[in-house]
């Protein structure tokens, strides 16, 4: 009954009628293969991190994330985890727990949701793996890192996390967050996940850019 009175709309492409995200933005969207997935990352420490991501950065898909995060489209979330799940599956990822990348909490009271937790909790079913919601905090607000430059995002993100040791000590962990783009935010996430003892840090991403 929902659906007749507010059908859904595709995010990528805005029409009515086949879902949130339509068969014909799927298909034109670049999904990446096992091979193109993978980038590696430099942490502070020296030591690397490797970013599984399930498409390049391009339209429809820019145009779906954007409405997922900023156009109160969280029902996208279950469409787009499908596949970083499945690129996940093909990279033989495997972890302990998945760790969402978190919003500061003014963030998240604009935003109403955490789009990494959303796409993490469908990952979590997917794959059989808990999902760590509080063993990365947020712990002061950033600038949004769309508009700035690859140093200015790094010098953003330096000491806006903390770490519970407590639940990662010893673990083996997956990073989640929508979009890689210079890899700041992740860098920042994997190295205070280590400096909190865990084992192992990979990350997955929906999107490359």
């Amino acid at each position: 009954m929902l659906d007749l009175l507010y059908p859904p709309r595709c995010g990528g492409c805005g029409k009515y009628g086949e879902g949130w995200w339509c068969t014909a933005c799927n298909n034109r969207t670049q999904w990446l293969n096992a091979r193109d997935s993978r980038v590696s990352l430099e942490l502070p420490s020296g030591q690397s991190l490797t970013v599984i991501s399930a498409a390049n950065f391009g339209p429809p898909l820019r145009e779906g994330i954007h409405c997922f995060k900023y156009e109160g489209q969280p029902q996208l979330a279950e469409a787009f985890a499908a596949h970083m799940s499945a690129i996940a599956k093909a990279n033989a990822l495997s972890a302990d727990g998945i760790v969402p990348v978190p919003l500061h909490a003014t963030r998240l009271k604009e935003r109403g949701f955490n789009q990494s937790l959303l796409l993490a909790r469908h990952i979590s079913a997917a794959l059989g793996r808990p999902v760590e919601a509080r063993a990365l905090q947020r712990i002061r607000p950033t600038q949004q890192q769309a508009h700035l430059s690859a140093t200015a995002r790094k010098e953003n993100m330096r000491g806006a996390f903390a770490a519970l040791p407590e639940r990662v000590q010893g673990r083996a962990l997956m990073l989640v967050d929508d979009v890689l783009t210079t890899g700041a935010t992740l860098v920042e996430c994997a190295h205070v996940l280590y400096e909190a003892g865990a084992q192992h840090v990979v990350a997955l991403t929906l999107a490359r850019a």
